[in-house]
Parts: C-alpha cells; sequence; structure tokens
C-alpha cells in the first residue's frame, strides 16, 4: 500500500471542497456588490426580469456546482489528478466573470459564460465518479450499477448548446427579448432544477439503508 496515494485520497478532496467554498463566497460577495450598485436593475422593464433570471439562475448554478462536488467528496474516495487542484480557480473565474456579464442590453456573453459553469459541473462529476469507481472502498455504491454512456449526457449536451446558441445569437445578431426570456426558463431553469432533482435523488440512494 502506497501511503501518499492513501493521504491523497483522504485530504486533497477535502481541500479542494474549502478551497471551492471560499472562492463561491467571493462570487456571492461579487453578486452581492452587483445589487448594491446598480439601481437600474431596480426599475421595473422587460430587460430587469431577464437579469433578475440570470441572477437566480447564476446562484442555482454556484449551488450545484457546490452540491456536486460536496456530495462525492461526503460519499466517495478517489485520487485526484493535478487539474483538481486548479479546478475552483476556473469555476471561480467563471462565476466572476458571469457576474461582470450581467449587462440590461446584451445577455450574449452571460448566456456563453453559464455554458461553460454547466460544462465544467459535469465534466467534474463525470470525471470524479469515474476515478471513484475504480476504488474499492466504494463497490458499494457502483455494484451492479452499470458506466454513463452517451445517452446520459444528451439532456446536458442540449441544454449547453443552446445557453451558447443563444449566447452567440445575442452577440451576433442582436437580442430578441421573447427569445432570451424562453431560453432562461425553460432550457436554463428547467436543466437547473432537473439536474438538481437528479443530485437529491442520486444522494437519498447513496444513504438508503442496506437491504
Amino acid at each position: 500500500m502506497n501511503p501518499i496515494r492513501e493521504r491523497v485520497k483522504t485530504n486533497v478532496p477535502a481541500v479542494v471542497l474549502a478551497l471551492l467554498g471560499i472562492i463561491q463566497a467571493f462570487a456571492i460577495e461579487l453578486l452581492w456588490s452587483f445589487l448594491v450598485a446598480e439601481p437600474a436593475i431596480y426599475q421595473f422593464s422587460f430587460a430587469t426580469l431577464i437579469t433578475w433570471l440570470q441572477i437566480l439562475l447564476g446562484l442555482l448554478g454556484m449551488l450545484m456546482i457546490w452540491l456536486v462536488y460536496a456530495m462525492n467528496v461526503a460519499r466517495f474516495v478517489w485520487v485526484p489528478t493535478a487539474s483538481e487542484f486548479v479546478t475552483p480557480f476556473w469555476v471561480g473565474f467563471l462565476q466572476f466573470f458571469s457576474v461582470y456579464s450581467l449587462e440590461l442590453e446584451n445577455p450574449g456573453l452571460w448566456f456563453i459564460c453559464f455554458a461553460l459553469i454547466m460544462a465544467t459541473m459535469n465534466w467534474i462529476a463525470h470525471s470524479t465518479m469515474r476515478r471513484a469507481r475504480i476504488e474499492p472502498e466504494n463497490a458499494a455504491f457502483f455494484q451492479g450499477r452499470h458506466k454513463a454512456t452517451r445517452h446520459d449526457f444528451y439532456p446536458a449536451i442540449a441544454a449547453i448548446a443552446a445557453m451558447t446558441a443563444t449566447g452567440l445569437g445575442c452577440l451576433v445578431f442582436g437580442v430578441n427579448q421573447w427569445v432570451v426570456l424562453l431560453v432562461l426558463v425553460v432550457v436554463v431553469g428547467g436543466y437547473c432544477i432537473w439536474q438538481t432533482a437528479r443530485l437529491r435523488a442520486w444522494w437519498q440512494l447513496s444513504v438508503a439503508p442496506a437491504q
């Protein structure tokens, strides 16, 4: 048994989780500063409605990334790769940029940034679960469960593609507020709710009493 490997499995995910929490706290503080310093969002209009939906969905996106990693740390052990040390900074950059891209005139950059956040969340979840599957300590959960296939990622791919296309469309062709509202509510909001429900279901399955 390699003692360094065992220490890495035990300590590194908790360290990364703590760092991710600190960076997300700064992102929330930056978002709060935007809410305090931007009086235009308190004037009722179609544009401010869209902005408030972006704010709420941005918060939900932060929560989902936290839940994905925190739930995995609580349930499994795995050997992290070196890139895992960098992941919190990448996530933080995306979240900071998503706050800076909250513009009433054109939400195109925000859509692209949020699509990257969702792609990062799925990458974190998949790569972590793939490494956790090979560890014998997690056998009770993975035994009898098939590996993820391409079909499991189709909803995420479709949602991320729709967000990216909407963002590029806003930047290149201009903003159609009805299209933006539809994508925010149906695609972004629907995907966030669906993904949160999946996280809750997997958590309950993980902590259910053994049969």
